[in-house]
């Protein structure tokens, strides 16, 4: 008798960026994983129409819409549909390797059967096979390492994470509120409930690197705000500890780095100086904002 298939749901938030969705959702379509049943793309209030980026004549892609803005609350929407063994998590940005998913649940049914597997996330550049810009050098050095995520942080990234339908309903959704770090926040509530996450260097998807200033500002903010909103209530100490190492690192670095082997240019030593620097500033002025300066009620 043959052995079943276990199968497998894929859940992509998104926000307008049809194009990259397009992309995200043919490498999805080509896994080499024949258990792969349903794709459950999610439109977090998009101004545009995503259907063109769905694959032609495959039942097994739909969409749907969460108006409460943010990622995890989109993740959150696909959850009551899940009706498979497994689920993965990806971004619209990403591009899903062949193997993906067969390396991912491959790994969830080893002989020590984890919870939670976080897979392989490879930057891709813009321009060349290298990063160039500040942004793409500061991503390269500090974003992304999923496998400390997993290992030394207790998370994944959910660009890559694939879960069992048991500990997904042990552990429960994802924070909604929280705009970014929703994904630091499930794995610490993974761990508390005795599960276990690996990291699967086999399951990889491509993400491609901020490249503009824009973007990094986006993403450094977001992040900021996501990570004062998980130590909201800690003692102003803890916050002004944080404020001291952030000025700091982001001073030193303009010394630190002409010792540093990479980058191995002096303008790119420059550049990603004032990337990381850059980001410093930001967290600290966000961090400022959140505890200090409280929006005034309208």
């Amino acid at each position: 008798m043959t052995e079943r298939v276990p199968t497998v749901t894929v859940i992509v938030p998104v926000f307008n960026d049809v194009d990259r969705l397009r992309t995200c959702l043919a490498r999805i379509a080509a896994q080499d994983y024949a258990g792969l049943t349903t794709v459950i793309v999610v439109d977090n209030r998009s101004s545009i129409d995503l259907r063109p980026a769905l694959p032609a004549g495959d039942d097994r892609f739909r969409l749907i819409r969460e108006e409460q803005r943010g990622s995890y609350a989109a993740r959150n929407a696909a959850l009551p549909l899940v009706d498979t063994d497994y689920i993965a998590f990806t971004d619209a940005d990403c591009r899903p390797q062949p193997a993906w998913l067969s390396a991912a649940i491959g790994r969830l049914r080893a002989v020590d059967l984890p919870d939670a597997v976080g897979g392989d996330i490879h930057l891709v550049f813009e321009r060349s096979d290298d990063p160039t810009t500040g942004p793409e050098l500061y991503e390269s050095a500090h974003e992304f390492d999923q496998r400390q995520f997993v290992e030394s942080l207790g998370f994944a990234a959910t660009a890559n994470l694939v879960v069992t339908r048991d500990i997904l309903d042990r552990v429960g959704p994802f924070n909604a509120d929280l705009q970014s770090g929703g994904d630091d926040d499930w794995g610490h509530r993974l761990h508390a409930a005795g599960g276990r996450m690996v990291y699967c260097a086999d399951a990889v998807v491509d993400h491609p690197a901020r490249s503009t200033w824009p973007e990094l500002t986006k993403k450094a903010v977001r992040v900021a705000e996501g990570m004062a909103g998980l130590t909201q209530g800690q003692a102003p100490a803890e916050d002004l500890r944080y404020l001291y190492r952030e000025a700091r690192l982001g001073a030193a670095t303009w010394i630190s780095i002409w010792r540093r082997e990479r980058p191995d240019s002096a303008g790119a030593k420059v550049r990603y100086a004032a990337a990381l620097s850059w980001v410093s500033l930001l967290r600290c002025t966000v961090r400022v904002r959140q505890r200090w300066m409280p929006r005034k009620a309208i």
